[in-house]
């Protein structure tokens, strides 16, 4: 037991120390508080915004709301219409292509026989027929015909009960 006693504070430095548990910081609350009052602002300042921006389309006559719609859509779809338009006229299609998803990085250049030959309608061959049917199509619902009927049977009883069926 004197051994044991003599050797122990080599043995406590022998026993590895534990790693270090690292420490969370305490909670904030002033930190969440202004998290809190900056999306309190925001979703006042949204509100603020679509408010005035109802209140002035309500303001206008009923003429002008539908100029106003056409305005904005015309505001929102003009440039990307104008940016189209500009890259069809170099008659390139290459990134036409590169936006369906095909990844043709070079200039496919239309001249006038390739998009004659892109909008030709094509020549049916001799012998063959056009079927006009889809086989994919969905089928038609049977219950406005249904409704129809009950309608005009529902109308005939009525005229019956009201008695214009009977002569007088």
């Amino acid at each position: 037991m004197a051994t044991t006693v003599a050797n122990a504070p080599n043995a406590v430095a022998a026993v590895p120390t534990p790693p270090a548990i690292p420490v969370k910081p305490p909670f904030d609350v002033g930190k969440f508080a202004g998290i809190f009052a900056a999306i309190g602002l925001a979703i006042g300042a949204i509100g603020g915004i679509l408010a005035t921006v109802v209140g002035g389309i309500l303001s206008l006559e009923f003429w002008q709301i539908p100029l106003a719609v056409i305005g904005l859509m015309l505001t929102i779809s003009l440039p990307s219409m104008v940016l189209a338009w500009f890259k069809l006229k170099r008659r390139n299609l290459g990134p036409i292509l590169d936006a369906c998803g095909w990844a043709i990085n070079a200039r496919v250049l239309i001249n006038i026989p390739f998009g004659t030959s892109l909008t030709a309608l094509p020549i049916l061959p001799s012998g063959a027929h056009r079927s006009l049917v889809d086989p994919y199509a969905e089928e038609k619902s049977v219950w406005p015909y249904v409704f129809a009927v009950a309608v005009i049977i529902g109308a005939v009883a009525w005229a019956w009960y009201a008695g214009y069926f009977i002569n007088k």
